[in-house]
């Protein structure tokens, strides 16, 4: 049974209107974008990230229901050998059976047809955590400390750059919650609990602390920085709450984060020898040295918004790898013995 490409984008764009978060549609879209791809359906199938006023009634739509039983019917062999044919990053591919792994469950319920993906595991799985700490990019705290340094610069811009890396460092945000971020959800005026409210993954509020240095330097760019920055744009409310904006005005972008932190690397150096430096490397570096620190795995779980412990334990591993690459480089034990020098006939 072949899927019908208008079909298959109706019925994406209704899971996707399930979805709370903008960022998280938008990620799915382009996953499901891979499996239409597969299917050999055309751009009618693509599916709008930004459609979800119009999926009302989407149970009931021919179309989508007979989208929805063409998937079933492909079975999990298909399915299986799909993702078995994922190129990328571990971490891509494994978002993107997890996208389509949500996409056939909740059609399955939705249209009460056969769910073919439902004993798909991720790529990766035989791996372990081994697999998921490879991808863990964490600074040395020197090296996030030159980085912090370098993206200081005079003027406004260097205050507002200054500003986001020590927050993305130092509260370990991502890089969507920094741009998100409003001037009226930063509570830094008590110095005994100074922080910021921001929206996480499923559109999930959360609070977290704001380190000293961060507040500073957070402080510094809001009564200096914005507001020369906001007085250069010369119209309308557009973006009046947001705390990161370019000198436009504007609120800036995630890719406005990614320009500014690699662009801060590269003046310190940091990407000199082939070193990966991005903003969600900072967010890793958070969690690794909260870890390194001896805080409580629960506490860096919710200073990082993790649902699950299991998502954090990660930087305890990287740690572990830490540590042994010193113990391997410190303890006489740990280095390998010289060759015994040949004895004489």
């Amino acid at each position: 049974m072949s899927v019908d490409p208008a079909g298959f984008a109706r019925l994406a764009e209704g899971f996707l209107s399930t979805r709370a978060s903008a960022n998280t549609r938008a990620a799915y879209a382009r996953d499901l974008a891979v499996l239409a791809g597969a299917l050999g359906l055309g751009d009618d199938a693509l599916p709008d990230a930004d459609a979800v006023g119009r999926t009302f009634g989407v149970e009931d739509d021919p179309a989508a229901r007979a989208a929805a039983a063409a998937l079933a019917a492909l079975g999990p062999g298909w399915f299986d050998a799909w993702r078995d044919g994922l190129t990328g990053r571990p971490s891509t591919r494994r978002r993107r059976v997890a996208a389509v792994r949500a996409l056939c469950a909740w059609s399955s319920q939705a249209f009460g047809v056969a769910n073919p993906a439902s004993a798909v595991k991720p790529p990766g799985v035989a791996a372990g955590r081994d697999a998921l700490r490879r991808e863990v990019v964490a600074l040395t705290p020197s090296a996030t400390r030159m980085l912090c340094e370098a993206a200081a610069r005079p003027g406004p811009r260097g205050t507002r750059d200054a500003a986001l890396v020590e927050l993305l460092y130092g509260c370990g945000l991502r890089a969507s919650e920094a741009v998100g971020l409003n001037v009226s959800d930063c509570h830094l005026d008590d110095p005994a609990d100074p922080h910021v409210v921001v929206m996480g993954k499923g559109a999930k509020p959360r609070a977290v602390a704001v380190p000293a240095t961060a507040v500073r330097a957070l402080q510094a760019y809001l009564r200096l920085g914005r507001p020369e920055l906001r007085a250069a744009h010369a119209g309308g409310r557009r973006d009046a709450d947001a705390v990161f904006v370019s000198h436009t005005g504007r609120r800036l972008g995630r890719q406005d984060v990614w320009r500014i932190v690699t662009a801060a690397a590269r003046r310190a150096g940091l990407a000199d020898h082939g070193g990966r430096v991005f903003p969600h490397a900072l967010r890793h570096s958070c969690g690794t040295h909260l870890i390194q620190s001896g805080i409580d795995i629960r506490y860096v779980q919710a200073h990082l918004g993790h649902a699950s412990p299991v998502t954090t334990e990660v930087y305890t591993h990287v740690t572990a790898a830490h540590l042994r690459s010193d113990f391997d480089r410190a303890h006489p034990r740990a280095r390998a013995s010289p060759a015994p020098a040949p004895r004489g006939s």
